[in-house]
């Protein structure tokens, strides 16, 4: 089994290798550096020989940014190194995860992100809508940790819709050996006045209570598929902003946020719904999206 991890030519963005990287050392699985040109000649008929010179100044491209990745990971990384010619970038590369039964593709940032934020731009997202792998995404500038990733944190919906999400759970939490925290993160209504008369009608407490019934039902689950992990629920963070939500939690060095697809998606595909995407784009620590789980059968 492999972690992929995808770039292009501009290798000033180093924070999709340095997760890999961590994620490779954390699980001991070969990581397979993909360097993926875009190759906007396509299917024109070329009368003049340009194609292949046009080609070869891609593969040349693509030479350089292998060569600029393992100098950054430095002599105690040996990856596998591939490159790719594609009209398609997001498409080659989970036709490389496919051909290398990946456990999963590593993407970064849209340039025009925040600095330690993910923002989605044309090649990530498409991989948000449509991969049969999970995609784990660096914030940009990120660093990897020495020790590794040393916690998972689940980020569930308030209803019940995410308790199918305990064999990915499970299986990520095993593969990385750590332990799994449960956490559902929401937002609040910002006039104070609604929000003391929703409280003061008790629905507030019953919504929490709700919430905390659901995390305990996953937690059961993925106890049962993995019994070595270590399980712990009981939290709810609420603010006025989804920024602040993400902000007022405890996160940790060497944190890795799991989110669900939504139920809207196609079954066994990422598909990052409303709520995932404004996590993910408020999260300060790298996130891992999961293919929405295949119907159990009886």
């Amino acid at each position: 089994m492999s972690i992929v991890v995808g770039f292009g030519s501009d290798t000033r963005n180093a924070a999709p290798l340095e997760l890999a990287a961590e994620l490779s050392r954390t699980t001991g699985d070969e990581l397979v550096l993909v360097s993926v040109m875009q190759d906007s000649w396509g299917s024109l008929r070329d009368f003049a020989g340009v194609e292949d010179e046009w080609r070869a100044d891609l593969r040349e491209q693509a030479e350089e940014a292998i060569a600029t990745a393992r100098e950054h990971l430095g002599p105690d990384v040996q990856p596998t190194a591939v490159t790719r010619t594609a009209t398609s970038v997001p498409q080659a590369l989970l036709d490389e995860c496919i051909a290398r039964r990946a456990r999963m593709l590593v993407a970064g940032s849209a340039s025009h992100g925040a600095l330690g934020r993910i923002a989605f731009g044309s090649t990530n997202d498409r991989l948000a809508h449509s991969s049969v792998v999970p995609i784990a995404l660096a914030p940009r500038g990120y660093r990897s940790h020495d020790d590794g990733i040393q916690r998972l944190v689940v980020a569930v919906d308030p209803t019940a819709s995410d308790v199918a999400l305990h064999q990915p759970i499970a299986d990520l939490a095993s593969w990385l050996k750590v332990p799994v925290e449960i956490v559902t993160f929401a937002v609040r209504s910002g006039s104070r006045t609604a929000y003391s008369a929703f409280a003061d009608q008790g629905v507030q407490q019953a919504w929490s209570t709700l919430v905390r019934n659901h995390q305990q039902e996953l937690a059961d689950k993925i106890r049962e598929l993995a019994p070595d992990t270590e399980v712990t629920t009981d939290q709810v963070t609420t603010a006025e902003r989804w920024s602040l939500a993400l902000e007022s939690y405890q996160w940790r060095a060497g944190d890795l946020l799991a989110v669900g697809s939504s139920r809207h998606g196609p079954v066994a595909r990422v598909f990052v719904g409303s709520t995932a995407t404004r996590i993910v784009n408020h999260s300060p620590v790298p996130v891992v999206l999961l293919p929405r789980p295949r119907p159990r059968t009886h």
